[in-house]
């Protein structure tokens, strides 16, 4: 079974998990909080991590910058209600499967099949 590790301060984040679990993700684990996600990653080595890089307690994209300096072969998806172009290339340079804007949260479904095509 994939693992997933879930990194969201949103509203959305039950769905989310929800929309992991259909595709037989394990989620090890769930934070609100970035600075706990390379700590987690440590920990669980997931072979999904999925982030919304609008967080409230250290800028997601940080957060981001920091998991693929440590794991660059890390599998993230983005999704967030933030997608300016400058974030956009950002995320493509630091390897993200996909970016998924909030609310089109259905977009998931298909950046995790394409996930499993790799």
């Amino acid at each position: 079974m994939p693992t997933a590790l879930l990194v969201d301060d949103s509203r959305e984040k039950r769905r989310l998990k929800s929309i992991l679990e259909r595709h037989s993700y394990k989620v090890l684990a769930e934070t609100e909080d970035c600075m706990e996600v390379l700590s987690l990653y440590d920990r669980y080595h997931p072979d999904l991590v999925l982030i919304d890089v609008s967080m409230s307690d250290m800028e997601g994209l940080e957060c981001l910058e920091e998991l693929h300096s440590k794991y660059p072969k890390a599998q993230v998806i983005v999704c967030s209600e933030l997608s300016d172009i400058r974030l956009l290339d950002r995320c493509a340079s630091l390897g993200v499967i996909d970016f998924i804007q909030k609310p089109l949260l259905h977009r998931l479904s298909s950046a995790i099949e394409k996930l499993h095509e790799r």
